[in-house]
């Protein structure tokens, strides 16, 4: 079974959020920097994973793709309408490979995030395809130590979780609220707080 998550958390998604282990920030090796024709595929992949999804129902396969799509590689996708977000999902996890991550993750966040209605067939034409490769997380002693505009955030505070991408807000401490209210996290007192860089491709506008 596949486990996911996105920087805002649905309450009913939060039980699935068994991808990281309390020990989570030494899942990475190695922090991954893909070129540009690999982030144009993983781009092309996801667009044909939603068309298919959303015309038939049916889920893609990755075939013929170049080798770095079969190695186990965490990502977020997001879909962005102009300046809003109509759909996003993903996960830590080293659990599935980058081709299966990003089909199952681009089909989760254009039909089934709750947080927003699915996206059509027609809206697909106006729909960009973000792509965020999160590198290792670095656990930070303040918010002051973040920047919102290159980093993301992670709160943590025992099982509860909240993550907030890189550029998601415009200021440190809206992003620490953002991840406080996303992880169901009331009191501030012993949560502990991650950054980390990501990767980042973008579709082009057509």
């Amino acid at each position: 079974m596949k486990h996911g998550f996105y920087s805002i958390l649905p309450l009913e998604m939060k039980s699935k959020l068994c991808c990281i282990k309390k020990d989570f920030v030494v899942l990475f090796s190695v922090n991954l920097i893909l070129h540009g024709f690999i982030g144009n595929t993983a781009i092309s992949l996801c667009r044909k994973a939603v068309e298919k999804y959303l015309t038939s129902g049916e889920t893609i396969e990755g075939k013929n793709l170049p080798d770095v799509f079969g190695e186990k590689i965490p990502v977020f996708v997001s879909l962005k309408k102009g300046n809003q977000t109509r759909g996003c999902a993903g996960t830590f996890s080293l659990e599935d490979t980058f081709a299966e991550n990003l089909i199952h993750f681009s089909i989760i966040a254009a039909a089934h995030d709750t947080r927003y209605r699915p996206i059509s067939q027609q809206e697909l034409k106006d729909i960009r395809i973000q792509i965020t490769i999160p590198q290792q997380p670095v656990e930070i002693p303040s918010i002051e130590f973040y920047n919102p505009e290159t980093e993301g955030l992670i709160v943590k505070k025992q099982d509860k979780l909240g993550i907030v991408l890189p550029k998601e807000a415009k200021t440190s401490n809206y992003a620490l609220r953002i991840g406080l209210r996303n992880a169901g996290i009331e009191d501030k007192e012993g949560i502990k707080l991650f950054k980390f860089k990501a990767q980042i491709f973008l579709e082009e506008k057509k």
